[in-house]
């Protein structure tokens, strides 16, 4: 049996004394009042971390108390709830508070339960109050709301609270909100999902087909079938933004007077670029290329990165005012100093367009795969031999794999120090060169270079037992009594890329042919230069450079303006699910055309069309907590637009209520409960309150409903509804408020509103009852409150 465990204990008399004390703890302290609830989460050890210490705050004086002035009622945080209950004032002219107070719990309880502590209480979910901590839930620090898939029959209704970030989001490099603007995508709101999207990744379009997307292998989903295709949401949306460039993408509304200089028009460069524009500066982007978008246009085949979209992206980009200078080439056609001089900040972001050597004799006769790429996005359509090697396990070797395969290459073998499961190349790639019939040998290394005639005929390999040594440091072993050989005609290297630091002088700092930067900042040693993307990290993925580009925007900002661009919001949101998601599998992912009829200039891939980007959308869970706020008292005031005092401000009582890492209110760490403040009701209003328990009147509610209502003559002036036990905190019915004001209220319009109050419920698979309850209980209030006021029974006298 259960039993609790030993910590310390402290009375308190002074609310300072409490504050300073759980401010020294912090999560290691817990304050304790009327203990109904805390005891029995400790003596169940529920909580992940058992605290030390208990502070007592029955102990201080002077919070037990009722009060009515000339404003309204005043109650103290340390009033027992059948004091509440009982109170001829509250009886009077607050009976909503009366009501709720009477209706929680036993009388056992209420004598001994606080007012604060019931609206401070715990989630009443099965797994957050599990015994022994079992379930390591969202609202405990976890990944997972076990309730989603598992038993949520008191669940909420109306979504999910976003506790944390999300594990696809963290997984992000650059930090999307997925769930927040799939939700929108649910909601109808396609340009707002479009917003909420660029705010992190400026060109979804792109990442939508040549990201790795490591956001789907911690979609929780895995976990119940398969991973939402958050890639060909991503996708959708990015087109659907260059469709509707005019009506998405705008110039600033204000110009700052500050002008930057991007060197570099890969990724990294248009994303630094864009976010500053954003801002308003004056972005002019140099590039030695023809045309921008670096590695995107140059060095990503077209099969897989059409090249017309790349140039609409830029053109998106150039239509918010920022400007191109191409063909530019920097430490030849102008210096970096010049740069430098005429604009106030400049970010370096030039990429890695070098191949890296091998270290074999003659290595000269090999091909390098960046350069070779580079010549096909320009028009050549030959293969470089019918027998093909290609030495690399990345994605550019498999890019030249399959490119040199389908531009008529008989054979065509990779090699590489990797393992299979440790090749670098995405997976699905790596599938798809085995399709086309590539040959695929991993865990070999190149070790002599086979010759004749001034021809190459082959290379042969050796055997890698080790890539990595036990520091996860690059040192490659190998088995020398274990060799074969592969004969071609044409050996192509792709082992990754070097930079070129020829333009940036001796000012700037490097390390490895990278220039040293703050990882989190992107700054380099010398005051207004930045660096990002493979010129400072090495090769990484494009979402990598667009977010090392967005980082670097936010640090300029702070530089020259002393402000931050973006902003990470900790706000607690709402996010909304499909009442289906259980039952939707992963229908209609992207469809790659048949082997046979690939080519170069093609792209290989078909995306989402509207209806299946929605229902791919819908499989989302969110990664919210669904367990409800099962406090009585809580709807009965925010109803009665009652506000909280605390030790360091004061609250409105529907700002108060928030779903967090073991929280439910907005308190933060030593800051305590002290007041709560309630206004003078309006003459002739009216109070309801009903609540809807499984068994008894005793039990925690399914579903409560607190209302206070006026009426003007024979129709409805003003009103607030909310519901309880339906949410993760206690919901406000707006739309129901909205169409109440102004009705001449009979069972027609109460029923109206109850259908109202349904409306936008979004229930689990298996709470869908509360639905029906919660409509009938709103109409049964109204009812009620209606009759009431007909009959000139007035509870609120002046």
């Amino acid at each position: 049996m259960a039993a609790l465990r030993s910590f310390k204990h402290q009375n308190v008399t002074s609310l300072e004394e409490a504050s300073n004390l759980l401010g020294k703890y912090g999560t290691r302290a817990v304050a304790i009042a009327g203990g109904t609830d805390l005891l029995g989460v400790l003596k169940d050890n529920v909580r992940p971390e058992y605290p030390e210490l208990l502070v007592n705050i029955k102990t201080i004086p002077g919070l037990d108390y009722i009060k009515e002035d000339n404003t309204g009622l005043r109650i103290g945080a340390l009033t027992r709830l059948h004091a509440i209950e009982k109170s001829e004032i509250v009886k009077k002219k607050y009976k909503l508070l009366s009501m709720a107070a009477h209706s929680v719990a036993t009388p056992h309880v209420r004598n001994m339960g606080t007012i604060a502590g019931n609206i401070c209480q715990e989630p009443r979910c099965w797994y957050y109050r599990n015994p022994e901590c079992i379930f390591h839930c969202l609202r405990k620090g976890g990944k997972t709301c076990n309730a989603f898939t598992g038993e949520n029959r008191y669940h909420s209704i109306f979504g999910a609270a976003k506790v944390s970030p999300t594990p696809c989001s963290v997984e992000c490099p650059g930090k999307v909100d997925i769930p927040s603007y799939f939700s929108l995508i649910r909601d109808k709101k396609i340009d707002k999902a479009a917003g909420t999207l660029l705010a992190c990744n400026p060109m979804p379009a792109i990442t939508g087909r040549v990201c790795p997307h490591f956001c789907e292998t911690k979609c929780n989903r895995n976990e119940f079938d398969e991973a939402v295709s958050i890639r060909n949401i991503e996708r959708y949306i990015g087109d659907y933004i260059l469709d509707n460039v005019a009506a998405i993408m705008h110039p600033p509304q204000k110009e700052n007077g500050k002008n930057v200089a991007v060197v570099g028009a890969g990724p990294a460069g248009l994303s630094v670029a864009y976010y500053l524009r954003q801002a308003g500066y004056a972005v002019t982007v140099f590039d030695k290329l023809k045309e921008a978008g670096g590695m995107l246009m140059y060095a990503i085949p077209a099969y897989r990165l059409p090249k017309d979209l790349v140039r609409r992206q830029v053109k998106a980009l150039q239509s918010t005012g920022i400007k191109f200078r191409l063909q530019v080439d920097v430490g030849k056609d102008v210096t970096l100093e010049d740069i430098r001089k005429d604009f106030n900040a400049v970010f370096l972001a030039t990429g890695g367009w070098g191949q890296r050597s091998l270290g074999i004799k003659d290595e000269r006769l090999l091909i390098s795969g960046l350069d070779w790429l580079t010549e096909v996005n320009s028009g050549l359509r030959k293969a470089p031999g019918k027998e093909v090697l290609v030495i690399g396990g990345g994605n550019v070797a498999v890019d030249v794999a399959i490119t040199a395969r389908r531009l008529g290459a008989t054979n065509v073998t990779i090699a590489c120090l990797e393992c299979r499961e440790e090749m670098p190349a995405i997976a699905s790639e790596i599938e798809q060169a085995l399709a086309e019939g590539i040959q695929l040998m991993p865990s070999w290394g190149p070790d002599q270079l086979l010759q004749g005639n001034n021809r190459i005929k082959g290379m042969q390999l050796v055997r890698c037992t080790s890539v990595f040594d036990a520091e996860g440091h690059f040192a490659p072993a190998f088995d020398s009594s274990t060799r074969t050989t592969v004969y071609a005609d044409a050996i192509i290297l792709a082992i990754g890329q070097r930079t070129d630091l020829s333009f940036i002088g001796s000012s700037l700092r490097t390390e490895r042919g990278l220039i040293t930067v703050d990882q989190d900042t992107q700054e380099t040693n010398t005051a207004g230069v930045y660096a990002g993307g493979d010129i400072a990290i090495g090769p990484a993925s494009v979402i990598q450079a667009m977010a090392a580009g967005r980082r670097a925007a936010a640090s300029i900002d702070l530089y020259l303006m002393k402000k931050r661009i973006h902003k990470n919001s900790q706000k607690v949101t709402m996010p909304k699910f499909n009442a289906d998601y259980l039952v939707k599998m992963a229908e209609g992912k992207t469809t790659i055309l048949p082997v046979s009829s690939r080519g170069i200039d093609i792209e290989d891939t078909v995306g989402f069309n509207l209806s299946e980007m929605e229902h791919e959308a819908n499989r989302c869970f969110n990664c919210g907590c669904v367990a409800v706020n099962a406090s009585d008292i809580a709807p009965a005031l925010i109803a009665l637009d009652a506000k909280i005092k605390t030790t360091r401000r004061i609250l409105t009582a529907e700002g108060f209520f928030s779903a967090g890492i073991m929280k439910t209110s907005q308190l933060e760490v030593g800051e305590l409960v002290v007041e709560i403040q309630i206004p003078k009701p309006t003459l002739g209003s009216q109070q309801g309150f009903i609540k809807f328990a499984q068994r008894n009147s005793h039990d925690f509610p399914v579903v409560s409903v607190a209302a206070v209502l006026s009426m003007n003559a024979d129709r409805v002036d003003a009103v607030r509804i909310v519901l309880g036990a339906v949410a993760p905190v206690p919901l406000r019915i707006k739309d129901v408020e909205d169409f109440m004001k102004g009705e001449n209220l009979n069972k027609k319009s109460a029923a109206t509103a109850g259908n109202i109050a349904g409306k936008h419920t979004l229930p689990l698979a298996k709470n869908k009852y509360k639905v029906q309850v919660a409509k009938a209980l709103v109409e049964k209030v109204i009812l009620a409150l209606c009759e009431r006021a007909r009959k000139g029974n007035i509870s609120a006298k002046m």
